[in-house]
């Protein structure tokens, strides 16, 4: 017998409720191992101050815009929000909306970029055609991985452009990097195959070498029609 529709839209948006409160929560406690330390709250988030941001990549900036054209993109772990304001300004993308796990970031981008504690499960978010997080997965401790990934899928319907830092890469806190293999293995058993031509464009147009190495666009290999009902 199939389940009542209001029944499923009052569990949606009980899950809903509760994802955006352990979100409140967890900047909360971000705020307050900040204070207590510098560099990183357990989440990963950037603590005020005490992070490594290099900013966006600016000759990198042209080739997003153009594989992002008309695109509603969402940014997983933007830090500043700088290549939310560079790309809105290059007139391409439809939309663009910046996350990161940083606890000050919302004060510090003056609303620019929203917090998002990436490790723990996210729901009533849009669906986004496109989903980029570029140096990010490193700083997820290893037992959220699963969950970081999760929210990622969760919310791409076309596809992810991802860089993870390879074994060996220095860091503040990268706590988790992973040889590119393991990355493809992973992309691909959730349905996200690596578009090989598109990532060369994207690596070439690179000035940071990290992100020559590291910088992939994966494409969803099956466009699902129902996503949001998954976010």
């Amino acid at each position: 017998m199939p389940i009542n529709s209001n029944i499923t839209d009052v569990i949606r948006k009980q899950r809903n409720a509760v994802s955006a409160m352990l979100n409140k929560l967890s900047k909360r406690i971000g705020v307050l191992q900040c204070e207590r330390k510098k560099g990183t709250a357990a989440a990963g988030g950037y603590c005020s101050r005490g992070g490594q941001h290099l900013g966006a990549d600016k000759t990198l900036l042209p080739a997003l815009s153009e594989l992002l054209q008309g695109k509603n993109v969402a940014s997983f772990g933007d830090g500043t929000g700088e290549y939310k304001t560079k790309l809105l300004g290059l007139g391409q993308i439809k939309s663009y909306d910046s996350y990161d796990g940083g606890p000050f970031t919302e004060e510090e981008s003056k609303g620019n970029v929203k917090y998002m504690d990436l490790t723990i499960p996210h729901f009533g978010l849009p669906v986004y055609d496109w989903v980029v997080s570029i140096e990010v997965a490193e700083h997820i401790p290893k037992e959220y991985e699963e969950i970081f990934l999760d929210n990622i899928f969760r919310h791409a319907n076309e596809g992810i452009i991802l860089s993870w830092a390879v074994p060996g890469q220095g860091g503040l806190n990268h706590v988790n990097n992973k040889p590119i293999e393991y990355v493809i293995e992973v992309m691909n058993k959730h349905g996200f195959h690596r578009d090989d031509a598109s990532s060369k464009l994207l690596q070439d147009a690179s000035t940071f070498p990290h992100l020559k190495r590291n910088l992939y666009v994966y494409k969803r290999r099956e466009i699902i029609k129902n996503l949001h009902i998954l976010a």
